[in-house]
């Protein structure tokens, strides 16, 4: 073992290096490239260590998933900061160009993110480290709910919502309900391109720019 992984053991980093050794493992070869065996081996320690952080590979990957939505938000937030000046309409623009860039350039996370493998897992530790989100992406928008301050992406697109509708740029309705749909824009073009459609691939910037058009033609009052 060398000293560096030596010293990354017993500094009790290796949980975190399980977490993100596996999220680069998903991006670079996808996620059946990760077992216990070869994250242990990469990374210089025994599956015996691992089983002290993480009772199997079900409950690593679902750390995997939350450092994934991480990740995604990182990209979403500067979009949304309250330090953002840009006007609304141009970060709303953004976020989605923000979106479907990500999706795309990362395509093995995005699958893992919102794809149907690890559907259950995804679930459940969304529902128990992220319980705001897991309620409005089951359809919850009472007030007491928006109103909380967003630490997720599609939180503060539900707060960019609900400012255009105050700002009377975006028609009454429920933002929830809105953001779930732009979502689906955003995921449909997403999996178009992941999947291989050249025939969309070629037109990315286009495809979005009609939506968004659409889009703000069915919101505008």
């Amino acid at each position: 073992m060398s000293k560096q992984k030596t010293d990354t053991y017993h500094h009790g980093n290796l949980k975190e290096s399980l977490i993100q050794t596996a999220l680069e493992m998903v991006d670079n070869e996808g996620l059946d490239a990760i077992t216990l065996r070869e994250l242990s081996s990469r990374l210089g320690t025994s599956r015996s260590a691992i089983y002290r952080h993480f009772e199997g590979k079900d409950a690593l990957m679902k750390q995997v998933i939350l450092a994934g939505f991480d990740r995604l938000d990182t990209v979403i937030e500067p979009v949304f900061s309250g330090a953002n000046t840009t006007p609304l309409l141009e970060r709303f623009h953004a976020m989605g160009i923000a979106y479907v860039t990500f999706a795309t350039q990362n395509p093995n996370l995005y699958r893992l993110l919102f794809g149907p493998v690890m559907s259950k897992e995804r679930e459940e530790v969304c529902e128990a480290e992220k319980p705001d989100l897991h309620k409005m992406l089951h359809g919850d928008s009472s007030s007491e709910l928006i109103e909380k301050d967003p630490n997720d992406g599609f939180h503060k697109l539900v707060h960019i919502i609900v400012q255009a509708q105050k700002e009377a740029i975006f028609k009454e309705g429920d933002p929830v309900l809105i953001a779930t749909a732009i979502w689906s824009l955003l995921h449909g073009l997403s999996m178009l391109v992941i999947d291989g459609h050249l025939n969309v691939s070629n037109q990315v910037q286009a495809i979005y720019e009609t939506n968004y058009k659409m889009l703000l033609e069915g919101l505008a009052t």
